[in-house]
């Protein structure tokens, strides 16, 4: 039952990582129209960005922790998996603190330098979200010994 149960929750890691990933790549089109109509379709976007970033790494702790109870200590205990233990944290952190808050700056600041300064701190937290999805990316194979590790 339990090697069941961690393919499931390896499933749903990878799931809420891609999803993250997914919606990520269609905020800047969303960024663009904040100022009209779509801006509460782009905060519906943010919400669940907000929420799969933190049901991912979610998974990917209950991943490690049962993987561990199943006996998969060298590939869970391995540099690669630890670094991208961290780096999900990381992801998690610049998802609430740079794009929640940016948008939410865009947004409350319709016209005014406040919405640009916005604009930048949203702009800044996609590009590191995504840097850090694409070395997370590289980082499960690496770990899986599919590439040297």
């Amino acid at each position: 039952m339990l090697p069941l149960v961690h393919t499931v929750v390896l499933a749903l890691h990878v799931l809420f990582a891609a999803a993250w990933f997914g919606m990520a790549s269609a905020l800047p089109a969303l960024v663009r129209s904040a100022m009209r109509p779509g801006a509460a379709e782009g905060g519906k976007v943010v919400g669940a960005m907000n929420g799969s970033a933190v049901l991912f790494y979610g998974f990917a702790v209950a991943n490690w922790t049962l993987g561990m109870q199943l006996g998969f200590e060298a590939q869970y205990n391995a540099w690669p998996y630890h670094t991208a233990l961290t780096l999900g944290l990381i992801l998690v952190a610049v998802q609430l603190l740079l794009i929640r808050t940016g948008w939410n700056k865009l947004v409350a600041g319709v016209g005014t330098p406040e919405a640009e300064s916005g604009r930048k701190r949203l702009a800044a937290g996609l590009g590191i979200g995504n840097l850090v999805w694409l070395v997370l990316f590289i980082l499960m194979y690496v770990g899986r010994g599919v590439v040297g590790g």
